[in-house]
C-alpha cells in the first residue's frame, strides 16, 4: 500500500527540484535556496527575507512550498513541505501565516512516510482543507510496502486545523475502495502472505473507521481474508484507530 502512496507523495515533492522557488509573501521574499552542505551534501533551505534579514524555516534534502489560503484571512497561508532524503522516509509539512506582518506557525509535524496529499477548496467557501495521510509503516513487524495507511482531511477552524473527514469523505472514500480492490486482487490472485494482505486490509479497515464505517468494514475482512490477518488488526486495533482530532 505504501508503494502507491510514495509514488503519489514523490510526484509532489519532485516537482521542487525543476524550478527554483522564488516569490513574495507579504513583506517578505519566500526563497527555496539550493547549496551544498559540509558534507558535500546537496540540500535546500527555506528562506523568508525581509530589509536585507534572512531567517530560515526548513533545511532539508528537498523542500516544496505553495501559497494557499487556508484561514480565510490575508494573505494566504505558506506551505512546506520538507523530505528529508533516503529510501523511505521521511516528511515534515509546516504552515505559515502572517500576523501583524511577522510569520507565525500555525502548524509542523513529521509524518513520517506520510504526508500532505492534497489542498483543496472543495466547496468554494474560500478556505482549502488539507488531506494528510498517516502511515503505519513497520508497525508489529510490517514491512515499509506492506504497511496501511489513513488519509484524513483538516480545516481551520476556532484557531486551528481540526478533522473534517467525514464533511469532505472524497480522498478517504477514493483510498478505501482502492485498498478494497486490491485486497481483492491479492487474495484471487494467491500467493501472498499475511503481512502483505494486511496492508490493503488495514487500510481499508481504518479508512473505513475514518468515514464511521469501520464496523461494517470489519464485518467484511472477516468473511475474505485469512483469520491471522484478523488478529493482527484487532492486536494493533488502539494504534491503528487512534484518532487525530487536530493537527499538531
Amino acid at each position: 500500500m505504501l508503494r502507491i502512496l510514495w509514488a503519489l507523495l514523490a510526484v509532489v515533492l519532485a516537482q521542487a527540484a525543476l524550478a527554483s522557488n522564488s516569490f513574495s509573501w507579504g513583506p517578505y521574499t519566500v526563497t527555496v535556496e539550493h547549496y551544498r552542505d559540509e558534507g558535500g551534501l546537496e540540500t535546500q533551505r527555506l528562506l523568508l527575507v525581509k530589509g536585507g534579514e534572512e531567517t530560515v524555516l526548513a533545511e532539508d534534502y528537498l523542500i516544496n512550498v505553495e501559497l494557499a489560503e487556508l484561514t480565510g484571512a490575508k494573505p494566504p497561508e505558506l506551505i512546506a513541505r520538507s523530505y528529508s532524503g533516503g529510501a523511505h522516509c521521511c516528511t515534515t509539512v509546516s504552515i505559515f501565516a502572517l500576523q501583524d506582518g511577522e510569520a507565525v506557525t500555525l502548524s509542523s509535524h513529521d509524518w513520517g512516510n506520510g504526508g500532505l496529499a492534497r489542498v483543496r477548496d472543495s466547496d468554494g467557501d474560500g478556505k482549502a482543507e488539507l488531506t494528510m495521510v498517516h502511515s503505519y509503516a513497520y508497525l508489529d513487524g510490517l514491512c515499509y510496502a506492506c504497511s496501511p495507511a489513513v488519509w484524513r482531511t483538516y480545516v481551520w477552524e476556532d484557531g486551528r486545523f481540526v478533522e473534517a473527514t467525514r464533511r469532505y469523505p472524497g480522498p478517504t472514500q477514493e483510498a478505501m475502495e482502492h485498498a478494497f480492490t486490491a485486497l481483492r486482487e491479492a487474495l484471487e490472485s494467491g500467493g501472498n502472505s499475511a503481512l502483505e494482505l494486511i496492508g490493503h486490509a488495514g487500510t481499508y479497515w481504518i479508512n473505513a473507521y475514518a468515514l464511521g464505517r469501520g464496523r461494517e468494514a470489519r464485518a467484511r475482512l472477516a468473511k475474505c481474508v485469512p483469520p491471522e490477518v484478523m488478529r493482527w488488526l484487532d492486536k494493533n486495533r488502539i494504534e491503528l484507530l487512534r484518532p487525530f482530532s487536530a493537527l499538531p
